[in-house]
């Protein structure tokens, strides 16, 4: 897989789909969607979910945590910045992440997960 710098148009879309699954709303509305970006994108599912932990988690996960109250989404230029500043800092090399144990838990994340690749298992039937 490219690295983010130089793989992001593909890496935008993704972002984007992802970020949706920290905010503080029914995230299961936008299920489909998610579900649509995800699968058209050039990546495995080992792929996104390694960009789920190891890019979108760190920069996301905090709004889980916010008394703020409901609202639309990341703005995207904020979460490319964000995510694109940590990727080139030493720290992201920490051993430890806390996505890696609680990312593969969420329901949300297994229920898109399987989406996509039943909407990928589709679209090769429908090709051949």
């Amino acid at each position: 897989m490219k690295a983010a710098s130089e793989d992001l148009a593909n890496r935008r879309p993704v972002w984007e789909a992802l970020s949706d699954l920290f905010l503080d709303t029914d995230v299961s509305l936008a299920r489909q969607s998610r579900i649509d970006t995800l699968a058209a994108s050039p990546y495995s599912l080992e792929e996104i979910e390694r960009i789920l932990i190891d890019e979108v988690y760190p920069i996301c996960k905090y709004n889980l945590l916010s008394v703020a109250g409901a609202w639309s989404g990341f703005d995207q230029a904020w979460l490319e910045e964000r995510i694109l500043r940590r990727l080139r800092s030493p720290l992201r090399r920490l051993p430890f992440s806390s996505g890696r144990l609680t990312v593969p838990l969420s329901s949300e994340w297994r229920a898109t997960k399987d989406g996509v690749a039943a909407a990928r298992r589709k679209d090769a039937r429908t090709v051949t």
